[in-house]
């Protein structure tokens, strides 16, 4: 196949294309020129609003009953098919239905509308953890997933490249890393919560504070799924970052950003409250995995040697980005009473 030029006859099609990838890969699409229509349950959130606003065609659509018969009339021929759409909670009721049965209809949805090529976006949980002596892990490593978002993921995979083979059409798998960023607050609000002494990590830091991860900014991980896809890869790949961290490092690069780097101790230390409170989902999904496979570092060498460096933003630089952000959000003034009012000594974050 020809590489894909975005241009303004390109017409891209992305389901999920209000969500937090989703939004950026839809917005940077439409800066290129692109025709852009967006498949989302949320046809009324803000960010579904504004893309609308910036010449995105939003269209509401459930993955999960999307049928190949009911095809709007434009939406055959499209250049691309973005598969974004996912339920992303570790484990739910909609867990299998959105990601296995909401692939397969997205992909026979692709082959009815004669679309010719697929992005599928999955997941590292897909491949689950590694130990020390295995990371990072590549994609030709048996998948050992740890959650049943994981599980789903994997599954949807074997649809997807099972389809292209038996089809002959196109499919880009790609196994998405922790992807930060503005937009997200994951991993960024419970870190300042526990930095700030709203929180505390105190019954779980020994497990937690050596655990790896390579957190991949957003604009990073759209420059490699364009670049992939501009250049028609099938097959499956790793996107993820290049510079592993521990969760310990996270947190006092965080806390040097906000001048807070001799309170780092206070992540050791309990809330002060009579009953310590539930653990964020972002540092409960952070412990999964057993003691001694907990380690999410995968390798990137199979994208890079096709489409070469994409990862462009340090971790340092990223998260001042992001932070910026949530500084610029709502979230931010309601974190900071609760810093004044759990510590009483005006702890200072500064902007």
């Amino acid at each position: 196949m020809e590489p894909i030029k975005i241009t303004s006859k390109s017409h891209i099609i992305i389901s999920g294309g209000a969500g937090f990838i989703g939004s950026h890969l839809s917005r940077r699409l439409l800066n290129l020129g692109a025709k852009v229509t967006i498949l989302t349950r949320h046809t009324h959130s803000p960010q579904a609003v504004q893309l609308e606003r910036e010449g995105a065609t939003i269209l509401p659509c459930d993955v999960t009953s999307l049928m190949a018969t009911s095809i709007h009339n434009d939406l055959c021929g499209a250049d691309v098919f973005y598969h974004l759409a996912a339920d992303v909670a570790i484990s739910s009721s909609k867990t299998w239905e959105t990601n296995v049965v909401g692939t397969q209809r997205a992909l026979n949805f692709a082959e009815a509308a004669q679309i010719p090529y697929v992005v599928f976006a999955s997941s590292i949980e897909a491949q689950g953890l590694g130990s020390e002596d295995e990371i990072p892990l590549g994609e030709q490593m048996p998948c050992r997933p740890v959650s049943e978002y994981g599980a789903s993921k994997a599954k949807a995979e074997e649809l997807a490249l099972a389809w292209s083979r038996e089809s002959g059409r196109h499919v880009l798998v790609f196994r998405i890393g922790n992807i930060y960023g503005p937009g997200s607050a994951w991993l960024m609000q419970p870190s300042l919560m526990a930095l700030s002494g709203v929180s505390s990590l105190a019954g779980v830091w020994s497990q937690l504070e050596h655990r790896v991860l390579q957190p991949l900014y957003i604009d990073d991980l759209i420059e490699g799924m364009l670049s992939a896809a501009g250049r028609r890869l099938t097959g499956l790949y790793n996107i993820t970052g290049e510079q592993p961290v521990t969760v310990g490092g996270y947190l006092r690069s965080l806390a040097d950003l906000l001048q807070l780097s001799e309170r780092t101790d206070v992540l050791q230390m309990p809330s002060g409250e009579e009953t310590s409170p539930t653990l964020s989902p972002d540092f409960a999904y952070l412990l999964m995995g057993r003691p001694n496979r907990c380690h999410r570092s995968y390798d990137n060498t199979r994208l890079r040697s096709c489409i070469g460096p994409y990862a462009r933003w340090p971790l340092a630089r990223g998260l001042a980005s992001t932070l910026r952000w949530f500084q610029q959000s709502d979230l931010w003034p309601a974190l900071l009473n609760m810093a004044r009012r759990r510590t009483g000594d005006g702890v200072c974050m500064s902007r």
